[in-house]
């Protein structure tokens, strides 16, 4: 379960060149990580970074359980420490290591990204590179229920440099595979919702809401047209008198008190 915790903060530049190093390290040894988060939302969509700025606290990364043993070894080879423990415990979804050069905790969450929603990701990795696919980006930020400032500004980020298209592409993020996914999930529907109406309050004095709203319309109009499944229909009629997202779970990410194994 995906986790936040109150740090330092580090300077943009400097986590940006770090994190682009190592997914840059893990593609020259053939291994599978892409950037996640506000990181890497900061590194494709840079002109939205600097109208929205914000405070960065790490960077975080995605991979595949498979390649486990050789994340863990990329990231070794780059002077990180791994949480012995913690890994041992979670290592089939989420590894944690230590980085010496940007004094913070770094996780690498595998296959699947689980917070207040789920999104499979294993097979979505080749789409786009550094990162996560955009698409999927937006959805991280989207299925949080409690949707903060940063949040809301890497929306915003995101939406001003990327332009709603058809595919994951270049400057481009893909509507439809939004659409679909939400059709069939209630839940995820819901707080996306929730969080569109959240994002025209954040812009609507904003001199660049002229730019993202047309953007954050286009999405709405998109999911709001497209079929839904079943499943979406008998969980629509439940509503709001059940819960429909998760609680993340508190994590110890204190690296000393979990332990890192030396």
């Amino acid at each position: 379960m995906y986790t936040r915790c109150s740090v330092i903060g580090v300077e943009k530049e400097k986590l940006l060149k770090r994190a682009l190093e190592v997914v840059g390290k893990a593609k020259d040894e053939g291994v599978t990580l892409r950037l996640i988060g506000g990181a890497a939302i900061a590194s494709i969509a840079p002109r939205g970074a600097e109208l929205f700025p914000r405070s960065y606290k790490d960077a975080d990364y995605f991979g595949l359980s498979s390649q486990r043993k050789e994340i863990i070894s990329v990231m070794e080879s780059l002077g990180m420490e791994q949480n012995k423990r913690f890994n041992a415990l979670h290592g089939s979804i989420r590894l944690m290591f230590y980085d010496p050069v940007l004094e913070t905790t770094v996780d690498v969450f595998l296959d699947e990204f689980m917070m207040c929603h789920k999104l499979v990701l294993k097979d979505r990795l080749p789409i786009y590179y550094p990162t996560i696919p955009p698409s999927d980006l937006l959805l991280t930020k989207m299925q949080i229920i409690n949707f903060t400032e940063n949040d809301k500004k890497d929306v915003a980020a995101l939406l001003y440099d990327f332009e709603v298209g058809d595919r994951d592409y270049d400057k481009t993020l893909d509507s439809n595979y939004i659409a679909d996914l939400l059709s069939n999930d209630w839940g995820f529907y819901k707080t996306y919702t929730i969080n569109h109406d959240r994002m025209l309050e954040f812009l609507r004095e904003s001199p660049h809401a002229e730019v993202i709203v047309p953007k954050l319309q286009k999405l709405r109009e998109k999911i709001e047209a497209h079929p839904k499944s079943m499943k979406w229909k008998m969980r629509a009629k439940i509503g709001e008198r059940v819960k429909w997202y998760e609680e993340p779970e508190e994590v110890n990410t204190n690296f000393k008190d979990a332990g890192s194994g030396t």
